[in-house]
């Protein structure tokens, strides 16, 4: 993959990464057991659901970004982990 291509794809990884920290960050900011909403992914549709599952999904999101990010990193040859 060429560098510019690289750093797209690495661009919307980290968007996504902060999309889903504001959302843990929202979801942890209100009260227990609230009910929320969430959109059907490529609609207008939303569907109740419960803060704690969308807590659950988004860090299940969080992980698989997070591993993709490294992935990303290791291919490009980055290395630059920060001693981890």
């Amino acid at each position: 993959m060429s560098n510019t291509g690289a750093n797209r794809v690495n661009q919307g990884l980290n968007s996504k990464i902060t999309e889903q920290k504001v959302l843990q960050d929202e979801l942890k900011s209100i009260r227990k057991g609230a009910r929320v909403y969430k959109q059907q992914q490529n609609s207008s549709i939303f569907f109740l659901s419960s803060a704690d599952r969308e807590m659950a999904q988004s860090k299940k999101t969080m992980d698989s970004l997070g591993k993709e990010y490294k992935d990303m990193e290791r291919l490009s040859g980055g290395g630059q982990d920060g001693g981890r």
